[in-house]
């Protein structure tokens, strides 16, 4: 069951869904940085290969994204994105 239906079937407060959503955040956030350091362990082995520099160059436009849709809109200007 995804959270909309849990909200609608239990009338869950705002403040309960956002203390969920944050902590379901700071676990993205965790997982999204050993997953950095697993990326740079490979990209040593490898460090001719673009491959991994293409990787976080997407990585970081849709870090750039999240970070504007928190209200900070200075990575995609500075990158020059459309949001």
């Amino acid at each position: 069951m995804d959270t909309m239906q849990r909200t609608k079937n239990t009338k869950q407060t705002a403040a309960d869904c956002y203390t969920e959503r944050h902590a379901e955040c700071q676990d993205l956030l965790q997982r999204i940085a050993r997953q950095l350091e697993q990326h740079n362990a490979r990209q040593a082995q490898e460090p001719s290969n673009w491959g991994y520099a293409g990787d976080l160059g997407r990585v970081s436009e849709e870090l750039a994204y999240v970070l504007a849709s928190l209200g900070d809109r200075s990575a995609v200007d500075q990158k020059g994105l459309d949001y």
